[in-house]
């Protein structure tokens, strides 16, 4: 009850100072602002559900699912390497072992951070063509606005209650569907890798 009778009081406080800080007459030459015409638009449905996006989380998963079989099989290798060195640890100098030992740990090490890489090269090229079907997103939803006469648009994930009538989330990812059916994802750049990535499987 305090802290809402101090919000009310600090309201009224601003009131009057801004009530101060208006020169005489400045009412009569204020902009008369436009009545709020209302658009609302469930943005993450409409980045869940259009065509592009769906085609968009396919590419990514069949990017990760290349680097995981090549990662397997890797791992494979490396796993016969570390058998055949504890099999060779009675038969080597210690100090043979031990380079030996070495090596291979900076072999795992290696496939971790290549691991990581190609990961992280995938997720970033998932963000460039997310970036892309947002910014059409946008568009498409301006347009939408201008033909609906609406001159404000909130997105449902901010908004507690509204009038069912002024979501519009349907048209807008139709619109998106018409016009930007599919956005481009690059292929991922691997940090530190000359070669060209695995090539996605098509289904």
């Amino acid at each position: 009850m305090i802290a809402r009778m101090r919000a009310h009081l600090g309201w009224a406080i601003l009131a009057v100072q801004l009530s101060f800080a208006i020169p005489a007459g400045a009412e009569t030459a204020s902009v008369k602002l436009p009545a709020a015409t209302i658009m609302v638009v469930d943005v993450q449905a409409a980045l869940q559900q259009s065509i592009a996006a769906k085609a968009v989380r396919v590419q990514r998963d069949q990017y990760l699912q290349a680097y995981q079989a090549e990662s397997e099989s890797n791992r494979a290798a490396l796993k016969d390497i570390e058998n055949d060195l504890v099999k060779q640890k009675s038969a080597m100098a210690p100090e043979v072992w031990q380079q030996k030992a070495r090596s291979f740990e900076q072999q795992v090490f290696e496939f971790n951070q290549r691991f990581q890489r190609n990961n992280q090269a995938v997720e970033k090229s998932f963000r460039v063509a997310m970036g892309e079907l947002s910014d059409a997103l946008a568009q498409v939803t301006e347009e939408l606005a201008g033909e609906l006469g609406a001159n404000l648009v909130l997105p449902k994930s901010q908004i507690f209650l509204h009038d069912p009538r002024m979501e519009v989330t349907q048209l807008v990812i139709e619109r998106l569907n018409k016009k930007h059916p599919s956005v481009n994802f690059p292929p991922p750049v691997v940090e530190g890798e000359p070669k060209l990535p695995p090539q996605p499987k098509k289904k």
